[in-house]
Parts: C-alpha cells; sequence; structure tokens
C-alpha cells in the first residue's frame, strides 16, 4: 500500500459529493474496477483513481477490509469491555503492544468515558474463551479496576458510513448462499489480503505461494459461500468530520415484538453504523456515529422515549483511537477443522 494505513488527520478533509459516492461505492464494494464506479458517479476512470489517491493519501480511506463470517468456521464474536485502574502510560502502551499481538484478537479500541478498551476476539466455545481471556490478562490483572464480556448474538445493522452520509443507499443483488467447503488455502488467501482487500489477483497468489487461477477461483467460492461477506473500507472518521460513539443498552424485556421493533428502529436511524444483539450485562451494542454532538443525543433521547418501558441502563463512551481492527484474525489459521 502506498498509503498510511493509520495516517494521523489533525483536521477534517473537504470533500465534495463526487467524493462521497466513490467512497460509498467503495464501501459496498472495495474490488471493483475503476471503470465500473466511474460509470456509477458519472467521472472519468482517470479521475476515479486520482480521487481515491488523493481519499489515500489524506488519510480518508486508511485501508481495504476482507470482511467475513467467522460462524462458517464455529468461532463466536466476543467484546470485552475494559476500565484500567490508572496505569502509567508506559504501562499501558505496553498492554496494547502485548494484546495486539495476540492471534484472537481482531480489534483493540481506546475509548473516553467509563470504559477505556474495548477488545473483540473470537473463540469457539466457553473453554477456548477462558483459554483465550487467560491469555489476554495475563500480566495486566492488577491494572484492570472492572470488565464487561458480551456475546455478539446476532446483527442487527451493518454498515461502515451512517445513513446520512449519504442521500441513496447502494443495492446489491441478494444470490442465494452456496455450501462450500472451506480448505487450508482459502484461509491463507484471505490473510493475505485481510487488511488490502484491493489487492491484485497475482500479488495475492505471490503472497500464497499459489496460482493465479486457484486464487480467482477460490475468493469466487468464499464469495458464492457467504465466507466472504464483503470488501468494504476502513475509515478515518475524524477526517470525515465524524465522531464514533459506542453505546451499550440494557434492555428488558428484550422479547421477540421488542426485538424486532428494535432492530427496525436502529436500522432506519440516520446515526447508527453498527449494532448488535449481546449477551451479558448489556444487550444491545452500538456504534453511533454523528457530525454534532446534538445528533448523538437526539438518536440517543429517541431510543430512550421510544423504548422507555422496557430500558434499565446504557452508557455512552467516546472512541479515541483504533490500535487494531480487522475482520480476519491471525487465530483462524489454528482451525482443526480444514
Amino acid at each position: 500500500m502506498k498509503y498510511e494505513p493509520n495516517k494521523k488527520v489533525e483536521e477534517p478533509v473537504k470533500i465534495d459529493l463526487k467524493d462521497r459516492k466513490i467512497i460509498k461505492y467503495l464501501e459496498n464494494n472495495s474490488r471493483q474496477s475503476y471503470s465500473h464506479i466511474a460509470k456509477k458517479v458519472g467521472l472519468s476512470r482517470e479521475s476515479v483513481r486520482y480521487r481515491i489517491k488523493q481519499l489515500e493519501e489524506k488519510g480518508v480511506i486508511q485501508d481495504y477490509k476482507v470482511v467475513i463470517d467467522v460462524s462458517k468456521l464455529n468461532y463466536f464474536n466476543y467484546h470485552i469491555f475494559i476500565t484500567l485502574n490508572n496505569p502509567e502510560i508506559d504501562i499501558e502502551k505496553e498492554l496494547i503492544k502485548r494484546m495486539k499481538s495476540l492471534p484472537f484478537v481482531r480489534a483493540i479500541i481506546k475509548f473516553s468515558g467509563d470504559f477505556d478498551f474495548e477488545i473483540a476476539m473470537i473463540a469457539k466455545n466457553v473453554k477456548e474463551l477462558d483459554k483465550n481471556l487467560t491469555e489476554l490478562f495475563h500480566g495486566m490483572r492488577q491494572y484492570i479496576k472492572k470488565q464487561k464480556i458480551l456475546i455478539i448474538a446476532k446483527n442487527y445493522v451493518v454498515r461502515n458510513l451512517p445513513k446520512n452520509f449519504l442521500e441513496f443507499e447502494v443495492k446489491e443483488k441478494i444470490k442465494p448462499s452456496k455450501k462450500i467447503k472451506l480448505e487450508e488455502n482459502d484461509l491463507k488467501i484471505v490473510l493475505a489480503m485481510k487488511d488490502e482487500a484491493d489487492m491484485p489477483i497475482y500479488k495475492i497468489a505471490e503472497k500464497t505461494n499459489l496460482t493465479q487461477d486457484i486464487v480467482s477461483y477460490r475468493l469466487k467460492k468464499m464469495k458464492q459461500g457467504k465466507f466472504i461477506l464483503n470488501y468494504s473500507l476502513g475509515l478515518n472518521y475524524h477526517a470525515l468530520n465524524y465522531q464514533v460513539y459506542a453505546f451499550l443498552l440494557n434492555i428488558d424485556p428484550l422479547y421477540e415484538e421488542v426485538d424486532m421493533k428494535l432492530k427496525e428502529y436502529l436500522k432506519n436511524d440516520p446515526n447508527i453504523l453498527w449494532a448488535v444483539k449481546t449477551i451479558g450485562e448489556f444487550n444491545v451494542l452500538a456504534y453511533i456515529c454523528t457530525e454534532k454532538s446534538i445528533d448523538l443525543h437526539n438518536t440517543i433521547n429517541k431510543i430512550r422515549t421510544t423504548f422507555k418501558d422496557n430500558i434499565k441502563d446504557y452508557k455512552t463512551v467516546i472512541m479515541y483511537k483504533k490500535y487494531k481492527y480487522t475482520f480476519v484474525p491471525e487465530h483462524l489459521l489454528e482451525n482443526e477443522n480444514l
């Protein structure tokens, strides 16, 4: 990659409607050609290429993500929220460095507020979860004030951009899933391109010691089998003048009727970026993405009003920095089922 994956951006970057449309189409499929995007946005191929390179160089686009369904390998997603006991900066840096190196950790996010960190990780069962947590917290127990563990049960909303980013949605034809038997080569391929989803076929072949025909065929099979869900974007929300907040909600009872109502509400809210149903002290986790603080207030206030008879508790924390964020943790290569 010629751009910097974690480039620091001091001030928001000015982008126009054409840039927004390009970002929107890349969010939907970051492997599509410049020519294909050009037809959609009404620009020349070279103009699209130039604009994308500018968005990369300015730090708006940080990388290109391969999004996979880890449940097809019998993994569950867990999110651990941690509050530290005021450790020194050097100790915190060392903790972050060690957590980043763990192959089962797929995301490390720092917050300002009631929680200091959110750690996303995978495990197949309670026994493996316990093993991973022991390894995660090794040598840092004395620095942890409190922790909350949430199991991701199902998705409500999955977006890379809030609905208010653009007035239209890119609609893709939903094709029926085809059964696929995953192979070890499949994991090698997605690991090779996990944060470079735009990587050319020839380069993937070089990195995996496979032929280009095999790579192309397996990518097609993984997409048809919905193991690969999407090729999306890693965005710098600050560069787009957005702030992201984690919203943890304890809503009871979350019966089927309330569950369906909540899903529909979150799906239609213009500021909701991502939302899931969870098992734990909080049973809903959502990311709210806004340009103005009043938008955050409006979203939370409307949720509280709409579900006033159900909400028991909630917390909101401000996302400060992502130290690691991938949908393809290295731990997948240790899968014994392949």
